[in-house]
């Protein structure tokens, strides 16, 4: 994978994502979960449906 970044609420910018895992939500479109490269916090990415 690709390195990603994500929007980190806690820092207020975008970090990229340290082990990221593919999932899927409730109403079934994809997303990245992964932990902030600089604080440590979850971060989540909604992603595309396309592919």
């Amino acid at each position: 994978m690709a390195e990603e970044t994500a929007y980190c609420v806690k820092c207020r910018q975008k970090t990229t994502i340290k082990n990221g895992q593919e999932t899927k939500m409730k109403n079934g479109r994809p997303a990245l979960k992964g932990v902030c490269s600089v604080c440590g916090t979850g971060v989540y990415k909604i992603l595309s449906t396309k592919k």
